[in-house]
């Protein structure tokens, strides 16, 4: 779940990583937008839940698990593990769909095996409940992945490019392609994603490697706003999208290698035959792929 908010306030930097635990006692803790009573709450958490995050002033925002980046009171935090974990963590959640020009999949059931049954649009508001540690929410319309979701937002678009990487997920070196190229990229330069949707890529990629004997390589994951206006300089619209536009920009998708010349992740190619035909079953969905020879054959969006 993407939560941070370029006009929000936010942690200081001298900030103290911990993991603690919702004390007991008390019906719930408000998990809210920023670290202050005065900001709306965006959720809620049960006696036991456990909360990892960033200490500071009085308030943790956390930087694991389905909430992540919203902050939490540490006056109602203890240290002490629970005795049980409580079976309905976070009862509620308000968001809405974390995307510029996509959409969220409403599903049958908590998880990427069950059938699409709808969407949720660009922005539209979702209110639901949590199921277990998530990151599935059970909505009235169905279920949605939480990495899908801005738990705060009136505005998600603020978001685009402005996520701490403390709020993103590193993924596995091994994915990255082997290739040099701007701006500064080696095979050896960390990529980010939201954390849901790193959790469906290791899955695409296990399922991948059985079929080829190695990992989908990977060029490009999140793009902060500069590298969103390097690109736009480079190449301008359309090819590149406009800064603080592209789905880059929350850690939400995916360009596999991409080279010159035609080769496995190409429009019709053994590898991209594969990707199309089960992008579904881990989440993913390429935008252009009703036309199979316009657009970037290379480029899939985390939808849920």
């Amino acid at each position: 779940m993407t939560t941070t908010h370029s006009g929000s306030a936010q942690l200081g930097t001298d900030a103290v990583s911990s993991t603690r635990f919702v004390a007991p006692g008390i019906d719930s803790l408000n998990v809210r937008m920023g670290p202050s009573s005065a900001y709306p709450a965006v959720g809620l958490l049960m006696p036991g839940a456990r909360v990892t995050g960033m200490s500071y002033a009085g308030w943790l925002q956390i930087t694991e698990g389905p909430l992540v980046g919203g902050c939490v009171s540490t006056d109602y935090l203890t240290g002490d593990r629970p005795t049980a974990t409580p079976s309905t963590p976070c009862p509620r959640i308000v968001g809405r769909v974390t995307t510029d020009n996509q959409f969220a999949n409403i599903r049958s059931g908590p998880g990427f095996g069950h059938r699409i049954v709808g969407r949720y649009a660009c922005h539209e508001q979702v209110t639901g409940a949590l199921v277990d540690d998530g990151p599935w929410v059970r909505t009235e319309r169905g279920y949605v992945n939480a990495g899908t979701i801005a738990i705060y937002a009136t505005n998600p678009a603020a978001l685009n490019g402005c996520i701490p990487l403390r709020l993103l997920s590193p993924i596995p070196l091994c994915y990255n392609a082997s290739a040099h190229f701007e701006p500064g990229y080696t095979p050896d330069t960390p990529r980010y994603l939201n954390g849901s949707a790193l959790a469906a890529l290791h899955r695409l990629q296990a399922a991948f490697k059985r079929r080829f004997g190695h990992y989908a390589t990977i060029d490009l994951t999140y793009r902060s706003y500069d590298e969103q206006q390097y690109w736009h300089r480079k190449f301008g619209s359309p090819r590149a999208a406009h800064p603080g536009t592209s789905n880059h920009g929350y850690g939400l998708a995916i360009d596999f290698e991409e080279r010159d010349e035609p080769w496995i992740y190409s429009w019709g190619a053994v590898a991209n035959r594969w990707l199309l035909t089960h992008q579904s079953g881990f989440g993913f969905d390429n935008p252009y792929a009703a036309t199979l020879q316009e657009g970037e054959d290379y480029h899939f969006n985390f939808v849920g």
